[in-house]
């Protein structure tokens, strides 16, 4: 069986979430197929029993010949749009849906163009939903989203019913994961290196990017308050600038780098490590710190959301203070590894991060639940649902083609037509 994986994130040595996936996968899938990974732009990286065909966008012949030679091809974001000879080309294919960007373009829609970007994304999006043969999800609250918004373009069929009641055949769930490959330290990077960051200092960290569906206010308001009763307590903000150089630049870190300022402690008891650091070098600041973070709002993304840096903190052992509401949250509250709290509570952050950096004992106990609950994470293990679809791919019903594909179409034409009419005098 040959497997193409199709990604238009950077893959390289900095590589964000939904690249990290694509090559974990291909990690996994290579050990039972042949697998290709393509990527968009120029990849720095190799992988063991995975060829890898970069810059498939300025050279689309090369993604084109890899499907055709493929049995199954394996996308996610908006492949399909750049490259809709994929629809027509791949025998059969799945399309991963653990990142729901659709939800997180309504929290950062296009500053000139939100309401014509919005319906661009839906309509990438409804293709995908028409085309694909198999889904994953990364939890069960998005699996039900998907299995609602393919019910509403036709794809829920009596056949597919007949097949399989719950319809896993054709949305499976496969979580983010993480190495069964414990982490070590091979370098000091963060305590006594980064100036201010002393070697006794009590470090959260938070091991992401700064994306507009996240809430990294509250916790800088939190530690200014901190740093007025303790001064040896640091947040530092690990992923400043997104590795994909296509994307757009969005406000939420420079707000946030202001907020520091103004409450003066930036680089003080605030600091932010400028750029993106590679994937093979993060654990090194993971183990140097004592407290992994992560806080958003209360949004409709964050029910649906699956945050892959909380994965990064049961990999390094790290115990975690989180804002509630999403599924990562909920479990680390149900295991004892987590401080969870409501979306935007200040007070509620400040003694959290005091009584966590005072309870050393605590910490410790987190470290070793996580320490046994992390195999449950491993690739290797999460992966099972879309192994088992490539041992026997299928096609699944696509009997309301036609309809699924008018509807999406005369709604994007009318919405365009009503805009139109809007403008004009």
């Amino acid at each position: 069986m040959r497997v193409l994986f199709v990604t238009n994130h950077s893959v390289g040595r900095k590589r964000a979430g939904p690249a990290i996936r694509c090559v974990e996968l291909a990690k996994v899938l290579a050990q039972h197929f042949d697998v290709t990974l393509a990527a968009t732009q120029s990849a720095d990286i190799e992988i063991a029993g995975v060829q890898i065909i970069s810059e498939t966008l300025a050279h689309p012949s090369r993604l084109r010949a890899a499907a055709g030679r493929s049995d199954i091809v394996i996308t996610q974001g908006r492949v399909l749009a750049t490259f809709s000879f994929l629809r027509r080309a791949a025998k059969f294919l799945v399309v991963d849906l653990y990142d729901p960007y659709l939800l997180e373009y309504l929290l950062s829609p296009h500053p000139q163009f939100p309401r014509w970007g919005y319906l661009r994304q839906r309509h990438d999006l409804n293709l995908q939903l028409l085309r694909g043969d198999y889904f994953l999800s990364a939890n069960e609250r998005q699996r039900d989203y998907w299995l609602g918004r393919l019910c509403a373009l036709g794809r829920l069929t009596p056949r597919e019913c007949r097949r399989d009641p719950s319809f896993k055949s054709l949305v499976g769930v496969v979580p983010f994961g993480i190495s069964a490959t414990p982490p070590s330290h091979t370098q000091t990077v963060m305590k006594g290196i980064i100036p201010g960051i002393a070697r006794s200092d009590f470090v959260l960290i938070w091991a992401g990017g700064l994306w507009q569906w996240l809430d990294p206010m509250t916790v800088i308001r939190a530690v200014a308050l901190v740093s007025e009763e303790r001064s040896d307590i640091k947040l530092l903000f690990l992923g400043t600038q997104d590795p994909n150089p296509d994307k757009r630049v969005m406000p939420i870190r420079s707000e946030a780098g202001e907020l520091a300022q103004n409450l003066n402690v930036l680089n003080r008891s605030v600091f932010f490590k400028e750029g993106w650091v590679p994937f093979d070098e993060r654990q090194n600041y993971l183990l140097e710190a004592d407290v992994g973070i992560s806080a958003h709002p209360d949004s409709f993304e964050t029910r649906l959301s699956f945050r892959t840096r909380v994965l990064d903190y049961v990999w390094a052992g790290l115990p975690m203070i989180l804002t509630e509401g999403d599924c990562l949250a909920d479990w680390a509250t149900r295991q004892y590894v987590a401080t969870t709290l409501r979306p935007g509570d200040v007070a509620g952050w400040k003694q959290a991060i005091l009584s966590m950096a005072s309870s050393p004992e605590t910490r410790q106990e987190m470290r070793n639940r996580l320490q046994r609950l992390a195999p449950q994470f491993h690739w290797e293990r999460i992966a099972g649902p879309l192994l088992d679809y490539c041992r026997q791919p299928y096609h699944t019903d696509r009997a309301s083609d036609f309809r699924g594909k008018l509807v999406p179409f005369l709604t994007a034409g009318f919405e365009g037509f009503r805009r139109f009419r809007s403008w004009w005098p």
